[in-house]
């Protein structure tokens, strides 16, 4: 198992777990088999029921915090065989290994409370979301989407009690330097935004641009497309550029927020 920094900017970062170490976890497994299913509705033609159902809860899922993704993309170590005492945690030398170890520090101390929260609220509301089962045509969105945040904030949860109970030793990626050898990184404040961002939060503007599509775009100084396939290639994991992407979109967007939400009210 390893924790990758990557950086999006120069300033900032998405965390990534790499793990091949077995799991025998039962839940595990059954929400493996369910996320493949869920990816086959995705090679679907554009215009039938299946994608149409793959593309909208896609959208909802990449609404939901790219921090929460990486922490429950951290095995359990209760399900694991022989949890391991020490992670790696890999980053690109242009990135402080201080600035990574007190973020990753801050990031655990503040999500274990938080996600312990959230998963006693979402447990509370299963039984109340099991009434909407009374109208049999209709399915049951509340309760599917009140059991994925549950199974989601505890898998957060125990990924956090996972990494407190390891010891983490940072080290530079040679490896993530000369892939991104030729890549330029802005900080969070002098990115560029495309006009077309702008554009999204005026209120008087009759023709608003999809802004995700603006923003998954190659943009000067942010981590680009082509780098993120690489990283992913190279390390074997197509969950990382999936990751990656969400957390690089993310980030655009709350830069954008910031910038332009304010201006235009």
């Amino acid at each position: 198992m390893r924790i990758f920094a990557i950086p999006i900017f120069r300033n900032k970062w998405a965390y990534y777990c790499h793990s091949t170490i077995p799991t025998n976890s039962r839940l595990t497994q059954a929400v493996d088999w369910s996320n493949k299913k869920w990816e086959q509705l995705g090679d679907a033609e554009p215009t039938t029921w299946k994608r149409k159902i793959y593309d909208r809860g896609n959208n909802l899922m990449n609404q939901i915090d790219y921090q929460e993704w990486f922490l429950k993309s951290i095995p359990r170590k209760e399900d694991i065989e022989y949890p391991p005492e020490k992670v790696s945690v890999l980053y690109a030398s242009s990135l402080d290994s201080l600035e990574i170890e007190k973020d990753l520090l801050h990031l655990i101390n503040e999500r274990e409370p938080y996600h312990k929260k959230y998963m006693y609220y979402s447990a509370y509301w299963v039984p109340i979301a099991c009434t909407f089962a009374i109208v049999p045509i209709i399915p049951n969105i509340p309760l599917a989407y009140n059991l994925f945040r549950l199974y989601s904030h505890y898998k957060a949860y125990y990924g956090v009690r996972h990494l407190k109970s390891v010891s983490l030793n940072y080290a530079a990626s040679p490896e993530l330097d000369q892939i991104l050898q030729n890549q330029n990184f802005t900080t969070t404040e002098q990115v560029t935004l495309p006009n077309e961002v702008e554009q999204r939060f005026i209120k008087s503007s009759n023709n608003k641009p999809n802004i995700q599509d603006v923003l998954h775009q190659d943009i000067p100084g942010v981590l680009d497309l082509e780098n993120i396939m690489l990283i992913s290639r190279y390390y074997d994991s197509p969950g990382m550029e999936t990751e990656l992407k969400r957390a690089r979109y993310q980030m655009l967007a709350q830069i954008a927020k910031e910038r332009f939400a304010k201006q235009n009210q």
